[in-house]
């Protein structure tokens, strides 16, 4: 008979949960134990169900189904329930009401959807956390150079371009055109910015990741990606020069279009330096 007593506080100690057709065992103790949470107000009178005897059964199942009410929670059973809320985020929710702390995997980038959930749930001390930590990852991915491992260094991005002018009757047209974006720096700093965007195979006879080369350029010609990957890795623009060509050019053997494309040649480089993380 003792032993089924126990038995039985036992089962009344687990709550079922269902969130977001996720399934959840979990322990009334843990459910309840941030005080002022959702789940806290919402389960805490279960936890006067563990010592009642039979004949305040009936009583205490009146006045819990009076007080356990809300829009995203459903009972579907005796200590069985429904949460309409993204269940692979509530597991990160439940570590945090297991061990009163924030623990998230590295490279986590759901930290907005997390902030939902706590702030659902109740649970300010997990909102300020992730608050604090979604700031930090955003100086991460602003500048890598936060990482301790971070190698500091120069790049220098140039490229050779003018404008296209238009045929015929689209002469006012100008797009500007570029010949090549040509990448200089440490090889082993160049691969880790642009990775597959690289191109080396102008610079075959390079001894080792170690060494410099001036032979290197991307395989797509948009400036502007070339920019936003160097500041994704915590570089800076540190200088940038530029120069032009306007040459005589013999009107009766090129045309007009030819003749202005030639007149806009230009040439531009721009220096990018990454600092050390000591």
């Amino acid at each position: 008979m003792e032993n089924n007593n126990h038995n039985n506080n036992n089962n009344n100690n687990m709550v079922d949960l269902n969130v977001g057709g996720t399934q959840y065992s979990i322990s009334l103790r843990t459910l309840t134990s941030q005080a002022g949470s959702l789940l806290e107000n919402y389960f805490k009178s279960l936890n006067n169900d563990i010592d009642n005897t039979a004949a305040d059964q009936e009583e205490s199942d009146r006045q819990s189904s009076s007080t356990l009410q809300h829009p995203a929670i459903v009972k579907l059973s005796d200590r069985s329930y429904f949460i309409d809320r993204d269940g692979d985020l509530f597991r990160h929710v439940l570590n945090f009401l297991r061990n009163g702390r924030l623990c998230l995997p590295d490279r986590f980038d759901e930290t907005q959807l997390l902030l939902q959930e706590a702030r659902f749930y109740r649970l300010p001390s997990m909102e300020k956390a992730l608050l604090t930590k979604d700031l930090s990852l955003s100086g991460i991915n602003l500048g890598k150079a936060s990482d301790a491992s971070v190698e500091q260094g120069h790049i220098l991005i140039s490229y050779r371009g003018t404008f296209n002018f238009g045929r015929g009757t689209h002469l006012d047209a100008k797009f500007r055109k570029l010949y090549r974006i040509l990448v200089c720096g440490k090889v082993l700093l160049c691969k880790e910015v642009f990775g597959d965007m690289l191109n080396e195979s102008r610079d075959p006879d390079r001894c080792g990741n170690n060494q410099y080369t001036s032979r290197m350029y991307l395989k797509h010609n948009s400036l502007e990606l070339a920019f936003d990957t160097l500041a994704e890795h915590g570089f800076s623009l540190l200088a940038a020069c530029a120069s032009g060509v306007n040459p005589i050019l013999d009107n009766s053997c090129r045309r007009a279009a030819d003749n202005e494309e030639q007149r806009w040649n230009h040439y531009n480089e721009f220096v990018f330096y990454r600092p050390s993380s000591a």
